[in-house]
């Protein structure tokens, strides 16, 4: 290969201690397991703790539930019984009959209340839902937050926990619609008064709840910890032996198989959830809904985490002595060089930055990839495309540092005789 192909290989062939001794592979193992044994538990720690601390995130994850169908349906349903429970309807239609009339009364009733349902779900289906929804939830939080966290110093508002359930009250959604009602022309809902505990609608029914909000408790005070546990383990088990290549690859592959391990836990753990799901005041689809919103951005968080370990991998696959990795490695080489060729044939001549660069080539390089692992790091809630944009730009600014350190090497003897 190359002289140029092989100062590519060079930055990227780790140096380790001679040899490998057989207590530091029997702890680079144990570490991989820990690794992947704390990285499901850092995904979850931080999601209850950025659902529970930060009340604009915890309202940006809920508030695509006020636009949900089935969401939709039972807030509906649950207003539209809540008002007409307070009256008895086919008794004040059978009222306005004439005697032969009154076996309409109860038909008629039925016709009410569904078109009082199509009024409310017309409101529901307004961007005025979806402000009283936000609003519902914003007020809601710092109650989730002493339901999940058992935090007697806060009183009940708008959320109720009771035997397992989860329950958001819908007081200011039953006046809003009330009030469309009235104007629709039911006027006999006018002066009902609806009491707290039938104006409310189950969005989570779970027998272990209570149980659950220990567990949140001690996660989000380990919010921080844990994923520093996890990546400190997959990184020193890398660096605790000779192979550190290899040893990357397999720490990259165990976070990638954490990651998947974390995706099945929440397909098992929404499985579980919809069958404890049988009270007949929660929808299943209502809590299918629920619990797809809430996770969304844990889900989508592990994907990305998995995505990061993919693209560590590769690079240290492609960092290695195998044959498709050296090719690799020397079409970039040549690419660079024939680019650096031409541009000093048009003129571009070396200055002393670039000696600086050539004798630096190595500790630019690595310092690139620290400053891409820090930006991933402070980046706020990074997805799949800030991934790869990063992973993008800190290949191209190697190149352009391998651009910049050729002039510090002089042109081959043939290569000045053909230009």
């Amino acid at each position: 290969m190359s002289d140029d192909g092989a100062t590519l290989a060079e930055v990227a062939t780790p140096t380790g201690p001679k040899t490998t001794r057989r207590w530091q592979k029997i702890v680079s193992v144990v570490l991989l397991v820990v690794g992947f044994i704390l990285v499901p538990l850092s995904a979850i720690a931080i999601w209850s703790h950025n659902q529970l601390t930060n009340t604009d995130r915890y309202v940006e994850t809920v508030s695509p539930l006020a636009s949900n169908p089935a969401i939709q349906q039972s807030v509906a349903t649950t207003v539209v019984d809540a008002l007409f429970k307070q009256i008895n309807a086919e008794k004040k239609i059978e009222s306005a009959l004439p005697k032969q009339a009154k076996f309409l009364g109860a038909p008629l009733s039925g016709a009410v209340k569904n078109y009082a349902t199509d009024v409310t779900k017309k409101l529901l289906a307004s961007s005025e839902f979806q402000k009283l929804w936000d609003k519902a939830n914003r007020v809601a939080h710092n109650e989730l937050v002493a339901l999940l966290t058992d935090d007697p110093g806060k009183t009940h508002g708008a959320v109720a926990l009771e035997n397992g359930q989860v329950s958001l009250d819908l007081g200011q959604v039953v006046t809003k619609v009330q009030g469309r009602l009235v104007d629709a022309g039911l006027t006999f809902l006018k002066n009902v008064n609806v009491p707290p505990v039938s104006r409310t609608v189950s969005i989570i029914n779970s027998e272990g709840l209570s149980q659950a909000r220990t567990y949140l408790g001690i996660l989000d005070t380990l919010a921080w910890v844990l994923p520093v546990l996890a990546i400190g383990a997959l990184v020193a088990s890398a660096l605790l032996v000779r192979t550190r290549r290899r040893a990357t690859i397999r720490s990259a592959l165990v976070l990638l198989a954490a990651c998947a391990f974390t995706l099945v836990l929440l397909a098992i753990g929404r499985s579980l959830y919809l069958e404890s799901a049988c009270s007949p005041r929660v929808s299943k689809d209502a809590a299918a809904a629920v619990f797809d919103i809430l996770v969304r951005n844990l889900r989508y968080g592990v994907i990305t985490l998995g995505v990061v370990a993919v693209i560590v991998a590769i690079v240290a696959y492609f960092a290695g002595p195998s044959a498709p990795a050296v090719k690799a490695r020397a079409i970039a080489s040549s690419g660079i060089s024939g680019a650096r060729h031409k541009a000093e044939d048009a003129g571009y001549r070396s200055t002393p930055f670039e000696q600086f660069v050539g004798d630096h080539r190595r500790a630019l390089e690595l310092a690139v990839a620290a400053l891409a692992v820090v930006v991933l790091i402070l980046w706020n809630r990074p997805g799949i495309g800030a991934v790869l944009l990063l992973f993008a730009l800190a290949l191209i600014a190697v190149g352009v540092i391998e651009f910049l350190a050729r002039g510090a090497a002089p042109r081959s003897a043939d290569e000045q005789t053909t230009v």
